[in-house]
């Protein structure tokens, strides 16, 4: 079976109705589990903005005003009273041979993503090659957790337009970015709530199996880390902060990422238009330089004294800042993290993941394996489904997924 016939295979059997699905002829069970986050008084619009663990309230006011408002009610949506973000599905898939995984691989998607389909054959070769279970947790305002209308491409061509008419040096701007790009170009610091909420949500699905609430995942599991794109910057700071030690001996493979996240380019008409990226870059590049004194709810959780492991995002906001710091804890993780890019990545070069995690003078010992596959791809499809090139698509993504799981087997 080449990639694009098991990719077919997966994704009609992931759409079928049922919380549980077998499939035989591929070894393989799927799971849906119902999840409900704890965590939406964090984003924008909550009633309250509040830091439980220090008993601060911080002003309501003053960060609603922040927020750019379009007039756009697609885009305008708070935060907060988003439900799906909420309430929503994660899948488990592992081998159907195996009844209860002693380990777990927690996988995290790219940037701007609304569908599991091309992610299916990389968390099948996964689970059946390391014996794990492999959890896809939709990151927030992402897959499941995002707004339908987000993807309606009526809807969201009114938006790129209104984009296109009131920003004329925009660039990359259409209707498949339109609402991220609208959406973090009004609150940049949206990449940090929706991020925190997305950590905080982890450790509760991570806490739900230890209590044996997920029947096909061992207790005493371990857990291991995948992020793809943008999701390597969330494993990463995971995986640097360590909550409740959760992931002390995790390890950790990025599939094109690795990197600081200003040394990612994600303009793109799949990814978030010119003014939007370069927006969120000015933003943060003024937080730090300025120890977030323009946002002090902000500021307060990343305040390395009072959040030490929350701190870790400003950490990997830029390469040149607390750089020393951040290689410092990358070297201790040597061993555990390995990087996984592609020469003709242009949105996640692979030089900056060399920069990031073997440090600027190349001291810290972390692999970081390059590869030029011999067909056209792109950061956003680095495994096409074209049918002629099929035979070398799928050699290419044998060799990515054995050098994955090596690595976990190790």
């Amino acid at each position: 079976m080449n990639y694009n016939e098991l990719y077919d295979v997966l994704k009609e059997n992931f759409e079928k109705e049922g919380s549980f699905k077998i499939i035989d002829g591929l070894n393989l069970s799927i799971e849906t589990i119902y999840f409900d986050s704890r965590k939406a008084d964090l984003l924008h619009g909550s009633p309250k903005y509040t830091c439980d663990k220090h008993d601060i309230n911080f002003s309501v006011d003053a960060e609603d005003k922040s927020q750019v408002v379009y007039g756009i009610p697609s885009v305008d949506l708070k935060d907060f009273d988003i439900e799906c973000n909420k309430k929503f599905d994660y899948y488990i898939l592992k081998r159907a041979d195996i009844e209860k995984a002693e380990g777990a691989i927690i996988f995290f998607h790219g940037l701007n993503e609304k569908r599991w389909d091309k992610y299916l054959p990389w968390a099948y070769e996964l689970a059946q090659q390391t014996n794990k279970a492999v959890v896809l947790f939709p990151i927030a305002f992402h897959m499941n957790r995002a707004e339908e209308i987000w993807s309606d491409r009526r809807a969201m061509v009114e938006v790129s337009n209104f984009r296109k008419k009131h920003f004329k040096d925009n660039s990359d701007c259409s209707f498949v970015n339109a609402a991220i790009s609208s959406r973090l170009e009004a609150h940049p610091q949206r990449i940090f709530w929706s991020g925190f909420q997305t950590y905080s949500d982890v450790i509760s699905v991570v806490n739900n199996i230890r209590q044996n609430n997920i029947q096909s995942i061992s207790p005493d599991s371990s857990f291991d880390l995948f992020g793809y794109s943008i999701g390597s910057f969330l494993s990463m700071i995971l995986k640097m902060a360590d909550p409740e030690g959760i992931f002390k001996d995790s390890k950790l493979f990025c599939f094109c990422g690795g990197m600081t996240i200003d040394r990612m380019f994600p303009i793109s008409k799949y990814i978030m238009d010119a003014r939007a990226a370069i927006k969120m870059q000015t933003v943060f590049a003024e937080l730090l330089s300025s120890d977030f004194k323009s946002d002090h709810r902000l500021g307060h959780f990343q305040n390395q004294q009072l959040h030490s492991q929350e701190s870790w995002f400003k950490m990997m906001l830029r390469y040149n800042y607390f750089q020393k710091e951040r290689e410092v804890r990358i070297k201790e993780l040597q061993g555990q993290i390995k990087a996984y890019v592609l020469e003709k990545d242009e949105v996640a070069p692979p030089m900056e993941a060399l920069n990031t995690l073997q440090g600027g003078y190349r001291n810290i010992k972390i692999d970081v394996e390059i590869q030029d596959f011999p067909f056209d791809y792109s950061h956003m499809v680095p495994f096409p489904l074209t049918n002629k090139i099929q035979d070398e698509v799928t050699e290419s993504f044998k060799q990515f997924t054995k050098s994955a799981s090596d690595f976990y087997n190790s």
